[in-house]
């Protein structure tokens, strides 16, 4: 897989500047990856809590979803801590290969023990900005992301994947409906919320997903606050 020379790494000294979570989510690159080093430690175990103990159960139904096949290659973005590395790299077999992306340093290192204790050995990490993905077109035969489009803009991550996708290639994105910020600074986003309405950048998103995908599937889980989006890229 060739990587194209581009500015990946985002300046981790920029200092938001905006004055809503709208506008400083649109600094993603350079300030939710400081957010969510922050958080690495406990990433798991508060995703667990404010699920009440499904993200499991989400997480398998989505990997399940992906139209993949035994030696193809995947793109996992925004993959974290790794959770649903495994589960995408037992799907690929040994002849496949599944690359994990993130912007957080510290999430990674917890996904690199996590492929360690698996003893998994067609799985990849690479650190950089969704925004400006370092692969080249038509790199994957699959794209999984998992709870990232509520996170940044939406719209340019969407046309980096269809750029690095491959016409055919299998997509699904999984995400909530909570307002856009939450997670990073639940006070603050509620705050938003109060004062200038919702907005939720992974709704967007899926109104693209719906216009460039065959075979689409949506389907909603956890009351509601959930939903899982796939199908197959058109090119």
């Amino acid at each position: 897989m060739k990587a194209m020379k581009r500015k990946v790494f985002p300046d981790r000294e920029h200092k938001m500047t905006a004055g809503t979570w709208r506008e400083e989510l649109t600094f993603a690159g350079s300030t939710m990856g400081l957010f969510y080093d922050r958080r690495a430690k406990n990433y798991d175990t508060l995703v667990h809590l404010l699920s009440l103990g499904m993200d499991g159960h989400y997480r398998r139904i989505a990997v399940q979803r992906l139209q993949v096949r035994p030696g193809d290659r995947v793109l996992d973005l925004g993959c974290g801590t790794g959770l649903d590395l495994p589960l995408l790299s037992r799907k690929v077999g040994p002849q496949g290969a599944v690359t994990g992306f993130d912007l957080s340093k510290e999430m990674l290192g917890l996904a690199r023990q996590r492929i360690h204790q698996s003893g998994l050995g067609n799985i990849f990490l690479i650190q950089g900005n969704a925004l400006e993905l370092p692969f080249a077109r038509n790199s994957f035969q699959a794209v999984f992301c998992n709870y990232l489009l509520s996170t940044v803009p939406a719209g340019p991550v969407i046309e980096e994947v269809f750029r690095i996708a491959r016409p055919g290639a299998a997509l699904l994105f999984a995400d909530d409906r909570l307002p856009s910020g939450w997670f990073a600074s639940p006070l603050r986003a509620m705050g938003e919320f109060f004062r200038r309405g919702y907005y939720n950048y992974g709704l967007e998103g899926a109104e693209i997903l719906r216009k460039r995908l065959s075979s689409l599937t949506v389907t909603n889980h956890h009351g509601g606050l959930i939903f899982i989006l796939s199908g197959i890229f058109r090119g």
